[in-house]
């Protein structure tokens, strides 16, 4: 999305943004590091926003505000990815004033030093603790409950206690641990806040100001023929109500309008501009609490003869601020000379007119050389899909091996038994593939509110962040290019079978069903992934799960990117498979799963593979399973006996499989020819 189309956010009013690291010199009592997570955990599982459960604690990850402060603790330039796809994909969704791509900051824990570890910025969230000993629920402002972190290299034992606690039936008195209070309220424009136990419990009775003034309560739960049954009462006032009046039938009519608070920021919305988000009971660690945007893309390597867009290209994924200081020929040759070795060298073999032709270009002083290639005008999942596709079926258009950008491939030898189904094979034994979050939905995913790019809730407090965190994955992986007439002939017997029609009524009806209440009408036509990616994606879970037991991988650790599409307006038809392995170490490079690649073991794995998919332990139930009537499941003939992964490994959370497009199912195909009827099916010799 352009920058001119790009959602304002109202700032409304900001609270303090979280600094960790005001008191490190000081050394306190109890530190300020209390807890570990990977790189990639803050893209996918536990990013800004979200709420990231610890052994005794819940801890919500800041803005880049926040960000800002531990960057400036860790003194010199973040670490940047400089990958201009990446970049301005970004752009379309955040704005053209975003101008870098950082990697979060990070400062190990000097075991004979005095340095203060750096990390991620975070708040204690929610605030409000429960007791486990007595069940008193407060709130960490309270003062009831102290913060013990005393253990330097234990940042797992921090936690809240309640000391000298009597318990339940006031005994004696001992330290217990206070956990958080699980309730929270959401509304569907990302907004989180604490549940308003207080104000709830008191309803609208003015004469108790004093019981909201010192909050005090007790979360009391018990069993009963109705279910878990869970009672807030007022320490001071004893009054109380019971959780479940909300849970009943129009209960969220009792919850308070939404604050407009997004608690990672922290904003709240403004008195003349209040939110009108529809606001829903949310659990701690539900679900449907946090959604992530994120982008990925994989680093392409530089052509055997850089030309002039690519070198314009590079020069726009620089920082503006290094582009800044490039303002003659005489700067770009200083700055080729001593600047950043990072970013000098990705202009290697560009000599300096040429370089500062594309400063020139990039800064907009000069026409380009050829018109930029135009974004996507609408819903595009191939946009950021096109262009790998055009590398990884040429590889010999590139060098053979780029170390600059992590890539190296060689092709292979197909397997007689492969044709005409494989046209070819190409050996990935170094991928790169960049990753960048820019923001995230709550109680709706982006997809099912048609990707509006206003119910992303934003990273900074500005709305208009100036950078994005990113991280970059290092691996190895197995190419697969299919023959396009073989495909192309196939999908139009397709298209016309009862199977194809079962699945696209299926879809509308889901599509229907469980898109959100609040988006935009969705055209379920322009949804639908057509047959070839159903076939392909089914034959990329089959290899995955054959590959997991010959590649040392698990298959959790193994990645599949779908190259599935059909001829449109300038733009040719794909049909391939990239089955890859990424991690921020070493661990993603092992060798194993290149190996697979290699004439003889992928003939094996594939044809092994097919064979197992032939008979499924859910058969003969799965086999003939189709939608019908009023079914809106996602797949046919697949279930987590012979064909589901696990999330981590598929790009579709396990929809769109069919295992009768891929092979001859018997009675359970009904008819439809499968893609591979050419190969073989068995174990290779």
């Amino acid at each position: 999305m352009s920058d001119e189309t790009t959602p304002e956010t109202s700032v409304g009013v900001v609270g303090d943004i979280a600094d960790p690291f005001v008191d490190a010199a000081q050394k306190p009592k109890s530190r300020a590091r209390v807890g570990s997570i990977r790189p990639s955990a803050m893209l996918y599982t536990s990013g800004i926003g979200a709420t990231v459960d610890l052994p005794h604690l819940a801890v919500m990850p800041q803005g880049i505000d926040a960000w800002d402060k531990a960057y400036e603790r860790l003194g010199g330039d973040p670490s940047l990815v400089l990958v201009p796809r990446l970049l301005e994909a970004v752009r379309r969704q955040l704005g053209h004033q975003v101008g870098e791509l950082r990697q979060p900051p990070w400062l190990p824990d000097d075991l004979g030093g005095d340095s203060t570890p750096i990390g991620i910025p975070t708040r204690v969230f929610p605030q409000w603790l429960r007791c486990t000993g007595c069940d008193l629920l407060a709130p960490v402002s309270a003062n009831v409950f102290e913060f013990e972190n005393t253990r330097r290299h234990r940042p797992d034992m921090a936690r809240f206690v309640h000391r000298k606690c009597k318990g339940r039936f006031k005994g004696d008195g001992r330290d217990r641990v206070a956990v958080p209070a699980r309730y929270l309220i959401a509304c569907t424009n990302g907004h989180l806040d604490e549940f308003p136990y207080d104000d709830w419990v008191h309803g609208a009775d003015g004469n108790r100001k004093e019981c909201v003034a010192k909050p005090q309560m007790r979360m009391r739960e018990w069993r009963s023929n109705l279910g878990p049954q869970v009672s807030i009462v007022c320490v001071q006032c004893e009054t109380s109500r019971n959780i479940a009046e909300i849970t009943r039938a129009g209960g969220e009519a009792s919850l308070p309008h939404c604050r407009g608070r997004h608690p990672h920021l922290p904003t709240f919305a403004a008195e003349d501009d209040p939110c009108q988000g529809e606001v829903r009971l949310m659990l701690l660690g539900a679900a449907n609490q946090w959604f992530p945007a994120t982008i990925s893309v994989l680093v392409l390597p530089s052509r055997r003869e850089p030309q002039a867009a690519d070198v314009v290209a590079e020069v726009m994924g620089l920082p503006p601020v290094e582009l800044a200081k490039l303002k003659s020929l005489a700067d770009v040759s200083g700055w080729r000379q001593f600047g950043p070795a990072h970013m000098t060298a990705k202009f290697a073999g560009v000599s300096d007119a040429d370089l500062w032709q594309a400063v020139q270009i990039a800064r907009g002083d000069i026409p380009p050389l050829a018109p930029p290639p135009p974004g996507p005008s609408g819903y595009d999942p191939n946009h950021l899909l096109v262009p790998e596709w055009a590398t990884l079926t040429h590889p010999d258009d590139f060098l053979t091996e780029d170390r600059r950008n992590g890539f190296k491939v060689h092709a292979v030898p197909v397997a007689g038994p492969l044709t005409p189904a494989v046209q070819e094979v190409v050996a990935v034994d170094r991928i790169r593939k960049a990753n960048a979050f820019v923001g995230f939905t709550r109680i709706d995913a982006l997809d099912r509110v048609g990707d509006d790019a206003a119910r992303i809730a934003p990273i900074a407090i500005s709305g208009k962040p100036k950078w994005a965190p990113a991280t970059e994955d290092r691996g190895e992986g197995v190419f697969i290019r299919f023959a396009e007439p073989v495909v192309a002939a196939w999908e139009t017997a397709t298209l016309d079978s009862e199977v194809w029609a079962a699945h696209l009524a299926a879809h509308e009806r889901n599509l229907a069903r469980r898109q959100s209440r609040t988006a935009t009408e969705l055209v379920a036509e322009d949804r639908m992934p057509p047959p070839r990616y159903w076939a392909l994606h089914t034959l990329s879970h089959l290899l995955i799960r054959e590959m997991a037991m010959s590649s040392g991988y698990g298959s959790a650790s193994l990645s599949e990117r779908i190259y599935a599409w059909r001829e449109e307006e300038g733009r040719g038809p794909a049909a391939g498979i990239l089955i890859t392995t990424t991690s921020p170490d070493s661990e993603g490079t092992l060798g194993g799963l290149v190996d697979l690649a290699r004439t003889e073991r992928l003939e094996e794995v594939m044809l092994e593979g097919l064979h197992r998919a032939e008979r499924c332990s859910s058969d003969p139930i799965c086999a003939h399973r189709v939608p019908k009537e009023q079914e809106d499941f996602l797949h046919g003939a697949a279930c987590h006996f012979c064909v589901f992964l696990s999330e981590t490994s598929c790009e579709r959370a396990n929809r769109f499989l069919d295992r009768r497009f891929v092979l001859d199912l018997h009675e359970g195909s009904l008819g439809l020819a499968p893609l591979l009827a050419g190969i073989r099916i068995g174990t290779a010799d």
